[in-house]
């Protein structure tokens, strides 16, 4: 595992993460970092921000078929997204609602929306309420999907149709359907509409017997990994579509979180934590104790047992920890 003693990131990097080195503090394992955007500095949340190479690899070429390759898109960095007037939890707006949807096919199990609902607690560092179940099959277009005959709903009609709670920062539908965007596409894994603070995103292909039949049944024993692994790929999921709602676009700089993905062998290799820009700006608006949050995250995914996520944070908070 590279630390950053044996690696010195380049200034240009630094700048688009939006960290910069101590001038007047010179350690003997090296500089300590602070957030350009704090008046106060907090060494230690800026410190899990340099881009470390054992734990942060710079975003790959994209192959054939991935979403890079279909869709050319320039990236963000910490200083576009402080310029950007986005979504922020304020006043009485500081929840996010998790909203179960359905339309022909079965709710999503409560035993997924309650791991959800804790992870988005933690990741997010708001409160998490779980709205009640709507069946929206009636007030938005449907279609049979061409090649794999499944049924599915238009996302951009339902993300207009959801309502907002008057406290809501953000609601995020989830179902078992599946998604499209606009006609001309085949699907979509979620959908955020930044500027109204809404989403929705689906398991459908997530899981093994998508197109076996018309509506997508919910079966983790048919699942390689079993429950787990639709834990983990909902969450990740998840996290994504509101990060979208806070007005981070996707990550072309790292292999992170916040890449996009065309179908599921890209979306399981997109790693389960944000990289250090994106950390970066989802620090920059909720001030978070960037340590207290890997712990939470580190018991989280211990209880549910998906020891990539555990190792990963157990051993990027001993190499931040050791560098202080």
């Amino acid at each position: 595992m590279a630390t950053a003693e044996s690696v010195t990131a380049d200034v240009k990097l630094l700048q688009i993460i939006g960290i910069e080195p101590l001038k007047d503090k010179e350690q003997a394992r090296g500089p300590n970092y602070k957030t350009v955007h704090e008046k106060i500095v907090n060494e230690k949340n800026a410190r899990f921000m340099y881009p470390d190479p054992g734990f942060f690899k710079k975003k790959k070429k994209a192959r054939k078929g991935e979403w890079l390759a279909e869709h050319k898109e320039p990236g963000q960095t910490f200083k576009q997204f402080l310029g950007k007037i986005g979504n922020r939890p304020f006043g009485r707006h500081r929840t996010i609602y998790l909203i179960p949807l359905v339309f022909e096919e079965e709710p999503v199990p409560k035993n997924i929306l309650k791991p959800l609902s804790e992870y988005a607690a933690v990741f997010f560092d708001l409160p998490i309420k779980v709205g009640k179940q709507r069946n929206m099959k009636k007030d938005v277009p449907n279609r049979i999907n061409e090649f794999t005959k499944n049924f599915q709903v238009d996302a951009t009609a339902l993300l207009q149709k959801m309502e907002l709670p008057a406290d809501a920062f953000c609601a995020a539908g989830i179902t078992l359907c599946d998604l499209y965007p606009q006609e001309s596409w085949n699907f979509v894994f979620g959908l955020a509409n930044v500027d109204g603070a809404r989403g929705v995103y689906s398991l459908a292909r997530y899981l093994s017997n998508f197109g076996s039949s018309r509506n997508t049944v919910y079966n983790p024993d048919e699942e390689k990994g079993g429950e787990p692994t639709i834990i983990r790929r909902a969450c990740k999921v998840m996290c994504h579509e509101i990060g979208h709602m806070y007005g981070l676009r996707h990550c072309t700089h790292f292999e992170c979180l916040m890449n996009g993905s065309n179908h599921l062998d890209e979306a399981d290799k997109r790693p389960s934590f944000l990289c250090p820009l994106c950390l970066n700006k989802l620090y920059s608006v909720m001030k978070f104790d960037v340590e207290e949050r890997y712990r939470k995250m580190l018991t989280f995914w211990k209880t549910y047992g998906l020891t990539e996520e555990v190792n990963w944070l157990e051993m990027r908070l001993a190499v931040v920890l050791e560098a202080l």
